[in-house]
């Protein structure tokens, strides 16, 4: 510790509060995995909102270049509108069903399995890759 006359330093007041706040149970250790599984499900989070805004946006800016082009002022940017929410949300959904059959085969211990084939692409048979 510092002489009588000189305050504390901020580092030994932080090892100080630390103890405390430890023999109190209010410090939980460190977690880096939950951090790093945390900072997963956020970015999967902003992948599948992003998705969505993404084919909204771009299906109402093909129907709206449509409508200027053939004069129908504005039936097909609306049509798009709605079409591109339905493959925005259709988007959002396939990509969530394969984050769980993910976590699922994770939480069996068939993460062996979980090479580059996907879910339910044996059933679909089209050799599609999404």
């Amino acid at each position: 510790m510092s002489s009588p006359n000189e305050p504390p330093s901020l580092d030994e007041l932080g090892v100080r509060i630390s103890k405390v706040r430890r023999s109190a149970g209010l410090e939980q250790p460190e977690t880096p995995d939950a951090d790093r599984a945390m900072g997963a499900g956020l970015g999967a989070a902003w992948r599948i909102s992003i998705e969505i805004v993404v084919a909204v946006v771009v299906c109402t800016g093909i129907g709206w270049a449509l409508d200027y082009w053939f004069g129908t002022t504005p039936w097909l940017m609306l049509l798009f509108l709605f079409l591109g929410g339905a493959a925005g949300l259709s988007n959002a959904v396939r990509t969530a069903l394969r984050m769980d059959a993910e976590a699922a085969r994770a939480l069996t211990g068939d993460a062996a399995d979980a090479g580059p084939d996907r879910a339910g692409d044996e059933e679909r048979g089209d050799g599609r890759d999404d």
